[in-house]
């Protein structure tokens, strides 16, 4: 069985400078109040002028380039800037769509078990060919498990025969479904249909590396300007690896080079929301997010740009608790959480309210129906009196009057006042309760977050490519990320059978609504919000948004 090494958040969607979260292992996706960001660079932000009479667009961003390595980086800064620098066999189009990149056409078997993808005329920024050998070595590197990937498994994901079994299960590496047959040639066998297949490989993780240039850095790849080539429209111009700054120039050698306004991007760490937007306030930031208490003072102003994300907050629940473990206990505290005023009152960044495990908006089917648009649910929502109802069932099955949970949270402001208002609204809805408020540093959060060192905590799970199977498997009982040790058999066995029914999206999709209904009834989890983030945008530049933001295909007035 695959492991379910899912990543807590996701390259395809939650790449981006900042979001309200809660804490996750690896990732940049602080409140405005991270305690780990630097503080913002003064750097020229004339966006007529500032790169070989070009133009740049000068990005915040809330923590330190790490890596440019596209296997190993897992964290969403890092994956922002190498998304603008690097092409794969598809990639997410400005105009919302994923569409072939490096690969000029594709041949898919009838069987769509084999796909034969055509390479284009294109060639690194240091000149060389790119060829079909560069993306077997960069997927064989990906899922070798001495390269330590944590995105490994989307190639598993992705259905590449036998991937799951060398990333885990020590399987031979060159039995890998990926050939080249010749130098524009690639041929890639799946062991199952897997209708999203293009989807996963669209995103920077499975760029191409140039197997002698990589071979030649060794495990210094992608950690200087000097250790790095680029694929696609953007190279490094200027960086150390932990500084506060990166600056990107044009890939004058990158195939589409002519469609390619900016001449320059530079992404900068900033040290919180406040600094951002002083930053952009004196013109040397172009983007920078808001925090929810910013956000109130730029609603009429045409810099404002707003994003609602495939990524939801959910309220876990440990479910090996003995008390938690008693299904009317869950009702009962998922009745008594009021949603709306945590995203009206605590977050206020245009998040939203939602009563439903998969994001709205989301992952649509083969005829571009929205998930949620084809599936019916019943939803449980905040109703103080049916709270009461199951709060006096569950003291009675369980003999007991008064109960103590501890509830686990990170040091970021919004994580502290989100951990108050449960505290005081949970306690005042079920009487005899107590909500021991734990805080640890949000570096430690994930990993006590994932260990089960908690009974109640809130964490995000965002989408690494555009398909339900990307939430519904994080909660299979095996996997590693079903946080609060939900154990549910029917579940998994639902699951399942969707799998058996990856190519007829309707009939999968119906049997994803009986596993989120089975979700909602059970109270596997309780979902909490969906992300938005708001952002400022300077009037003139214009990028676009395609699960995340698209600086490759930015354009000026």
């Amino acid at each position: 069985m695959r492991k379910n090494f899912i990543k807590k958040l996701s390259v395809a969607t939650v790449i981006a400078a900042t979001l309200l979260t809660g804490c996750g292992k690896g990732s940049d996706v602080n409140d405005n109040n991270s305690k780990d960001a630097g503080n913002a660079s003064s750097v020229s932000s004339d966006s007529e002028s500032t790169t070989d009479g070009g133009r740049s667009i000068n990005v915040g961003l809330s923590a330190d380039v790490a890596t440019l390595d596209n296997n190993i980086a897992d964290v969403p800064g890092d994956l922002l800037v190498i998304n603008t620098m690097q092409d794969s066999l598809y990639g997410r189009m400005a105009d919302g769509t994923v569409d072939l990149q490096l690969a000029e056409s594709v041949d898919i078997s009838d069987d769509k078990l084999t796909y034969t993808f055509h390479l284009r005329d294109a060639k690194y920024s240091n000149g060389e060919t790119i060829e079909a050998e560069d993306f077997v070595y960069s997927w064989k590197r990906l899922v070798n498990p001495d390269t330590g990937s944590e995105y490994a498994w989307l190639a598993g994901a992705a259905g590449i025969a036998n991937a799951d079994e060398i990333a885990y299960a020590g399987g031979d590496i060159d039995t890998l479904g990926v050939e080249a047959v010749d130098a524009k040639t690639l041929v890639v066998t799946l062991s199952v249909e897997t209708p999203y297949f293009k989807y996963i490989v669209a995103t920077p993780t499975f760029a191409p590396i140039d197997e002698d240039f990589g071979e030649a850095q060794g495990d210094q790849y992608g950690l200087s300007k000097d250790n790095i080539i680029s694929s696609g429209p953007f190279v490094v111009d200027e960086w150390v690896v932990g500084g506060s700054e990166i600056k990107l120039k044009k890939n004058e050698n990158y195939w589409d080079a002519d469609n390619i306004q900016p001449n320059a991007l530079v992404f900068q760490t900033v040290a919180d929301s406040q600094a951002g937007v002083l930053a952009y306030d004196s013109g040397t930031l172009d983007v920078v997010e808001l925090s929810g208490e910013q956000l109130s003072q730029y609603v009429d102003d045409p810099a404002l740009d707003v994003q609602k994300w495939p990524a939801s907050n959910y309220l876990y629940i440990n479910h090996t608790n003995e008390y938690l473990a008693n299904k009317d206990f869950r009702l009962a505290i998922n009745y008594a959480v009021n949603k709306d005023e945590i995203v009206d009152n605590i977050l206020k960044n245009g998040s939203i309210a939602v009563d439903y495990f998969i994001p709205d908006d989301f992952s649509p089917d083969d005829n571009g129906t929205p998930y949620h648009q084809t599936v019916s649910l019943d939803y449980i929502g905040y109703d103080l009196d049916k709270a009461a109802e199951y709060w006096e069932k569950a003291k009675e099955e369980l003999g007991a009057d008064s109960f103590t949970l501890e509830y686990l949270y990170d040091d970021r402001e919004v994580q502290k006042n989100i951990a108050q208002y449960l505290k005081s609204t949970l306690e005042s809805a079920l009487p005899g309760l107590e909500l021991e408020l734990r805080e640890v540093p949000y570096s430690a959060c994930w990993d006590e977050q994932k260990a089960g060192n908690f009974d109640l905590t809130v964490s995000m799970w965002g989408a690494d490519y555009i398909d339900p199977s990307v939430f519904f498997d994080i909660l299979l009982s095996d996997s590693e990320y079903n946080l609060g040790r939900w154990n549910s058999s029917e579940y998994d066995a639902i699951i399942a059978d969707a799998n058996n029914n990856k190519s007829d999206y309707t009939k999968r999709f119906q049997i994803y609504n009986d596993a989120e209904q089975l979700i909602i009834d059970e109270v596997g989890l309780i979902p909490v919000y969906q992300v938005s983030q708001s952002s400022l945008i300077r009037p003139g530049i214009h990028v676009p948004f395609n699960s995340i933001y698209l600086y490759r295909f930015a354009t000026f007035d």
